[in-house]
């Protein structure tokens, strides 16, 4: 019955590792050596621990080979990317090879997962200020114009603080992107009467920039490369998408408002 329930805990262990590191954006190939890692740690191969991973469901399997009458141990939990945060992925890296070098217990990795999962992201006061140096500074490298890279850098803010909200409010990908898009280019478009804007579309990119899926799809492609061929174009398409909203968003305020 020990056993059983060591196993059980190793099976929930890389369940917890493998859905923190889907969550937050890590490519599959990550995920399936870091379950490889913890699992051969721990059992020195007694135990045959598999993971199948999807963009949508996450299976552990626990296996001991040396019993031919237990049955399998399957854990199957469903998960999608939530967001991307490195600074999660990153930790994960630490807590297994922490766990790799005997420094943690199986017990006390697993309690490090479970803190690790119920962190909150970044805070939205640290985007804010992120998304606005990052879409004043690109503006500013396309433009030479330091008017036009405050005002993408203010705008990039605000789509940023708006795009957060809405998720938290609605839990809907696409919709904030689109409603973001369509305001940046409906306030460049209200100062264009007021003063001319030469550079009003580098504004209006510089001030979208901090919200294109770079990493989804960076990812997306490592993944396709790898053979995984069901997440991978998956990642692809949803990158593909959020990056049309944004443009289509755009586009319906320059097609109505001429």
């Amino acid at each position: 019955m020990g056993q059983d329930r060591q196993q059980l805990l190793l099976a929930k262990t890389c369940l917890l590792a493998s859905q923190i590191l889907m969550e937050n954006g890590s490519e599959l190939a990550r995920i399936d050596d870091t379950v490889k890692y913890i699992s051969n740690t721990y059992s020195a191969g007694n135990d045959e621990i598999e993971s199948y991973v999807t963009s949508t469901l996450i299976i552990i399997t626990a296996n001991d080979p040396s019993d031919e009458e237990m049955q399998p141990l399957v854990l199957v939990e469903k998960t999608n990317v939530k967001s991307i945060n490195l600074t999660k992925i990153d930790e994960i890296n630490r807590l297994s090879r922490a766990f790799v070098a005997r420094e943690l217990t199986l017990k006390e990795l697993y309690a490090e997962l479970r803190a690790l999962r119920k962190m909150p992201m970044t805070s939205l006061t640290k985007a804010n200020i992120g998304s606005f140096f990052l879409s004043s500074t690109l503006t500013y490298l396309a433009t030479q114009s330091i008017v036009a890279s405050i005002l993408a850098g203010l705008f990039g803010t605000l789509g940023m603080y708006i795009v957060t909200k809405i998720y938290d409010a609605l839990h809907r990908p696409f919709i904030g992107e689109l409603i973001v898009a369509a305001v940046i280019t409906i306030l460049v478009r209200l100062i264009m009467l007021v003063t001319p804007l030469p550079e009003f579309n580098n504004i209006i990119i510089g001030a979208l920039f901090p919200l294109l899926p770079g990493v989804q799809l960076t990812t997306s492609i490592n993944d396709i490369f790898d053979g995984n061929l069901i997440s991978g174009p998956q990642r692809l398409l949803s990158a593909l998408i959020l990056t049309f909203t944004m443009v289509l968003g755009s586009l319906l305020v320059f097609t109505i408002w001429r």
